[in-house]
C-alpha cells in the first residue's frame, strides 16, 4: 500500500436476473471484528450500502452472489479456505 492511501475493498453484487452493481468502499472493520460482522450481515434480510448521497437497500432474496475483494484476513469459521477459482 502506498503512503497516505486509505485501504479499500471492492464489492460486486450479482442479482438473480444477471445485472451487476460494483462498489468500492473503505475497510469497515478491523481484522478482529470482520468475521463477526460477516456472520451478522448474512442473517439480515437486506444488504444496505450508503454512497453518501444514495442509500441502496438490496433484498438478499434478489441477490445471486456477492464478491468482496480483497477478502478480509479474518473470516467466519464456516468459510472454506485455500480454494482456487477454476472457472
Amino acid at each position: 500500500m502506498l503512503m497516505g492511501m486509505i485501504p479499500e475493498r471492492w464489492m460486486e453484487i450479482t442479482f438473480s436476473e444477471g445485472r451487476k452493481l460494483r462498489f468500492k468502499f473503505p475497510i469497515q472493520a478491523t481484522d478482529e471484528t470482520a468475521a463477526q460482522r460477516i456472520e451478522d450481515a448474512l442473517k439480515l434480510p437486506a444488504v444496505t450500502i450508503s454512497t453518501g448521497d444514495q442509500l441502496f437497500v438490496i433484498p438478499t432474496a434478489a441477490i445471486q452472489s456477492i464478491v468482496v475483494t480483497p477478502a478480509p484476513k479474518k473470516l467466519p469459521r464456516s468459510v472454506i479456505r485455500g480454494a482456487k477459482l477454476v472457472s
